[in-house]
């Protein structure tokens, strides 16, 4: 077969073109595992663009061109004219072994075989233990064609070796001229290597059907389009346009010599007969045996790489539940222990975001791979979303589909079929589905509890200064539980610790409600602490405190005071749906000291200093005099007061999608606080139901002291009316 240089050139030019200016990510992994030896790469197959992409990628990385058995059906014509000189090998085409065969035993061009015959569109490949393949409406096993190209080349070489180690020079020179051998030289170097079959998986994520530009281009230069064509646009066009991951993981080489190791064969090899006639090869050197264990050698390491991402475990879970209605907290707390679990197996591949801390899934803030598969489930009609709860179609989930259309009617089953064959995924997420609810709240709250006290131990230790830090049980967090119905979510101010809201937090506590009092990071340690913590920290540690309360109540609240005001209200933002209400004490949308509004010009002042190497002139703290003094820090971190000036603006900027029922509450002589941002954010909030609660004080920490039993008065009343 003769292959044309300036073709295969052309065509890696145009890939490396349209790769470039995709949003496909193409993630190599194992290409440790490709021996310096002919291979043979045996590659699942579920889109067509892999018969023209995968031979590029292995090229590229292996310096070796590819031959490729491809779809009969894009042979003819010119186009088929193309494919062959780039090395593309029609399934149908009358010498297809043969070229295969003699490529391997030279070992000068790889071969590239797609093992399953045919594009495994609803990634069923287990039926009943075993593996199957849909075909023309039946299940079939998989074809052994790969395993057998790969055998014979083998079984040729050892014939070539016992020739060439016996002299017998007129059968070496029939395999030189039926193989298109030039020299014995080359006959040394093929009976030196060995052929290897190179298992490969492809895993994509995400897979979507969605109507794009491809489609649009072909439905106008294409009157009728038949519906499989269309399917395949959809989806293999979003991938392209939309931007896909693909993880090709290379797996371990599988050696074809141990496989001729019988009596048997070596009676063949040991013989001068050449057994190069079709009936020869049909009938003498099948291999059948052989090649049904070294298929499902291959298909074991094949599907074993599946990089599991999140729509597997999503797909997974949501298909194994079975009631129909799901409480999304209870999805969400699954697929959270889920993922932390299968981190611990021994797997061949996760997906990099699997990788990442999972703890947005608990925390009911935008969760991009979550929201993305609910979308689709909702809309290919699969589920519907009501009232905090999941909703599953059993006509749809239990309808069997078109085989050529599933990818686009049912996205969720073909996500679940894909990683069927891991057990070791397969028995962890069966695991997780039979844990009683309630345990599994129980054990996220307490690995939150746990992990949020770790965290101020550690902080505590780390920045403890001696005669300034305050004692321990100022500065930690505290869970009060009473009630299973009811709880709020309480958050300190700026230079402040959880003690500051501990006399609200009981108070409530009498009342019947459950309280988790936070910490913010950075506060009840050290001033050095504060200084190199973000606003977006700050909001993460009243994340883990909601975690817990959530997985301790039903129904939720969260109230804050000055800074952890201004937390609360962005909190019920971003939660809209989670919280009953919210309750803001002296936000500080305005702050009446003039020098906070000179942070932002200290911070760069200090970061030029620091470009230059000068300490001297660095302002780093200011002196403050608090009015709990055996509370709050003595030093003012001027980066805290920079990352505070940016958390309000970002509050400020989203009061109007706030819709929670909402009291606000302000100090009128509020010495910290301009008395202004009361009214500001009472004004700015998007919701109709709302109270504006102004009472009488001269100090900005209304939450202890003589005005206290009011604030804590109506703060009740109006928990009560809400919840």
């Amino acid at each position: 077969m003769e292959l044309s240089g300036f073709l295969i050139k052309m065509t890696k030019f145009v890939l490396d073109t349209l790769v470039k200016t995709t949003n496909a990510d193409i993630r190599l992994h194992g290409k440790e595992n490709i021996p310096d030896q002919p291979v043979l790469y045996v590659i699942n197959h579920f889109t067509r663009m892999e018969t023209f992409f995968l031979p590029y990628i292995i090229s590229n990385l292996t310096g070796k061109n590819i031959l490729s058995l491809a779809f009969h059906g894009f042979f003819g014509g010119a186009f088929g004219n193309y494919l062959s000189k780039i090395g593309a090998v029609s399934t149908k085409a009358p010498d297809r072994y043969k070229v295969m065969i003699g490529s391997l035993l030279k070992g000068d061009l790889s071969c590239l075989i797609f093992p399953e015959g045919q594009m495994i569109k609803d990634k069923k490949i287990i039926e009943k233990g075993k593996y199957m393949i849909y075909n023309t409406g039946i299940r079939r096993p998989p074809h052994t064609g790969a395993a057998i190209i790969a055998l014979r080349s083998q079984f040729f070489r050892e014939k070539l070796r016992y020739f060439f180690e016996n002299n017998l020079s007129n059968e070496i020179q029939e395999y030189m001229n039926f193989f298109e051998i030039d020299s014995l030289d080359q006959v040394e170097a093929v009976i030196n290597q060995e052929s290897y079959v190179v298992p490969v998986n492809i895993t994509y994520f995400p897979v979507r059907a969605r109507m794009n530009i491809i489609n649009k281009i072909a439905e106008r230069f294409i009157e009728t389009l038949s519906e499989r064509i269309e399917e395949e646009l959809e989806v293999e066009g979003s991938m392209l346009i939309d931007g896909v991951d693909i993880d090709i993981n290379f797996g371990e080489p599988i050696s074809t010599r141990k496989y001729l190791d019988t009596r048997s064969i070596r009676k063949k090899i040991t013989n001068k007969r050449l057994y190069l006639t079709n009936d020869e090869i049909k009938k003498e050197i099948y291999f059948k045996k052989q090649g049904i264990d070294l298929m499902y050698n291959y298909m074991k390491s094949i599907y074993r790489m599946t990089t599991v991402n999140h729509d597997h475990i999503f797909s997974y879970l949501l298909t194994k539940y079975t009631k129909n209605k799901i409480p999304v907290s209870d999805f969400k707390n699954r697929a959270y222990l889920a993922i932390k679990r299968l981190k611990g197996l021994p797997m061949t591949s996760y997906h990099t975001s699997l990788m990442l801390s999972q703890r947005n899934l608990l925390t009911d803030d935008e969760h991009g791979r979550y929201d993305n598969i609910i979308e689709t489930a909702l809309t290919e009609g699969l589920i519907s979303l009501t009232n905090g709860y999941i909703v599953k179609n059993t006509e749809r989930f239990s309808r069997p589909y078109e085989f050529h259309t599933i990818r686009r009617d049912n996205t969720i089953e073909v996500l679940y079929n894909e990683i069927e064959p891991l057990q070791s995924v397969i028995k962890c997420l069966n695991c997780v589905m039979r844990i009683p609810s309630f345990q599994v709240r129980r054990m996220i709250r307490r690995e939150f509890l746990q992990l949020d006290r770790e965290i101020f131990e550690r902080d505590y230790s780390h920045y403890f200064i001696e005669e300034e830090t305050k004692p321990k049980n100022i500065g930690s967090p505290f869970l009060l539980k009473k009630s299973r119905e009811r709880g709020i979510l309480l958050i300190h101010g700026y230079m402040a610790a959880p003690e500051e809201i501990r006399m609200l937090a009981e108070y409530l506590y009498r009342k019947g409600f459950t309280v988790y009092g936070v910490r913010l990071r950075g506060h009840g340690t050290a001033p050095e602490d504060l200084a190199i913590r973000t606003w977006e920290e700050g909001y993460e540690s009243v994340n883990r405190g909601y975690i817990i309360l959530k997985n301790s109540v039903k129904r939720m609240a969260v109230a804050g005071f000055s800074t952890g005001a201004g937390l609360a209200l962005l909190q019920a933002i971003n939660k809209e749906k989670y919280f009953n209400c919210v309750v803001s004490i002296n936000a500080p949308l305005r702050l009446n000291n003039i020098a906070s509004r000179l942070a932002s010009a200290v911070i760069f002042w200090n970061n030029f200093l620091k470009k230059i190497h000068v300490k001297r002139g660095e302002m780093e703290f200011v002196t403050n005099r608090p009015e709990n003094p055996q509370i709050n820090y003595f030093r003012n971190p001027i980066y805290g007061v920079y990352e505070l000036e940016k958390l309000m603006k970002e509050v400020e900027e989203k009061l109007p999608e706030l819709m929670t029922p909402s009291l606000i509450i302000q100090g009128s002589e509020d010495p910290v606080v301009n008395p202004i941002s009361g009214i500001e954010v009472f004004d700015k909030i998007g919701t109709k139901k709302k109270e504006l609660y102004r009472i009488y004080s001269e100090r900005h920490g209304i939450v202890r002291g003589d005005d206290s039993e009011k604030v804590f008065q109506k703060v009740e009343h109006f928990l009560n009316e809400n919840m």
